[in-house]
């Protein structure tokens, strides 16, 4: 019996890059390859990645192929929808820095991804939660948030992941100092930090993270920075090298299930890359997803 899949595509995602990717009908032929009746589905304006994941109710597979913000609307929409098990999702990487694609060690070709991942099986993801929405990656306040509010959308168009780069460091040559409250299940924090990271994958921006973070194990890595420069550089090998690092002169880092977060000034939050508004929020572990892996 044929499985039905949903191939949700973002047609703006990572166009600069070049014209050797296949096309979206090579794409569908892949797929079709593995067993699936595959229907397109178009994102054309935002919000719509949201709503044909949330949609695809009678789906076994939605096939998400875009950067990090097409992930981050579809796998809203999966989360919303409301019967027991949802369609497993399956990320073609087709953005910028294809975060969570690396995490799920998904390969970048985007015909060896499609092969990889019918081939391989599907596990449980957590999905995390801010207040009414879900993530799938990061959410922070600070440095990052920062940095992507500072990207410029001509650059980011022309010079791809070295736009991140050049944002980043303007950033951190002129940090903002945060004052935090933090709650979390079993204790609060208080201080002054560059940035706060909430993680849940492995990488930001194509960089490692210090820890690698089991996506399923219902906690999510919590990162509090106090300054810029040499000293965060410094921070983030230190608790990459030490397994039970909880807290440095420059980093403090936590393994929680739930938190609240206040910051003055009211930065704005990144979630996923996208626009979070502004805190007080709180963050859960939410729920599970299915997703395919390569192996």
């Amino acid at each position: 019996m044929m499985k039905k899949a949903r191939l949700i595509y973002n047609q703006k995602a990572g166009e600069s890059k070049d014209n050797r990717e296949p096309s979206i009908e090579e794409i569908r032929e892949a797929i079709e390859k593995h067993g699936f009746s595959v229907e397109l589905a178009p994102t054309e304006q935002p919000g719509d990645g949201k709503r044909l994941s949330r949609e695809a109710t009678d789906m076994d597979t939605v096939f998400i192929l875009g950067g990090d913000g097409t992930v981050h609307e579809c796998i809203n929409g999966l989360a919303e929808q409301k019967q027991e098990q949802p369609p497993s999702a399956a990320i073609l990487p087709g953005g910028t820095c294809n975060d969570f694609a690396r995490t799920l060690g998904i390969p970048l070709d985007l015909i060896e991804a499609v092969d990889a991942l019918c081939s391989g099986s599907t596990r449980n993801v957590d999905v995390p939660k801010i207040n009414d929405n879900h993530f799938l990656n990061f959410l922070a306040v600070g440095l990052i948030a920062d940095t992507s509010e500072n990207i410029d959308a001509d650059l980011k168009r022309a010079t791809g992941r070295l736009s991140y780069f050049w944002s980043a460091l303007q950033t951190t040559l002129q940090p903002v100092q945060y004052s935090y409250e933090i709650a979390t299940e079993s204790e609060k924090l208080e201080g002054e930090a560059v940035l706060i990271l909430v993680a849940n994958g492995n990488y930001i921006g194509s960089v490692t993270l210090p820890r690698e973070h089991d996506i399923n194990d219902g906690y999510l890595h919590m990162y509090i920075v106090k300054e810029a420069g040499l000293s965060l550089i410094n921070a983030w090998r230190e608790a990459r090298l030490d397994e039970e690092f909880q807290e440095g002169e420059n980093l403090i880092y936590r393994k929680v299930q739930h938190l609240t977060l206040n910051v003055n000034p009211k930065g704005n939050i990144d979630v996923d890359g996208e626009d979070g508004g502004k805190p007080p929020v709180e963050i859960v572990t939410g729920k599970k997803l299915r997703f395919h892996f390569p192996i």
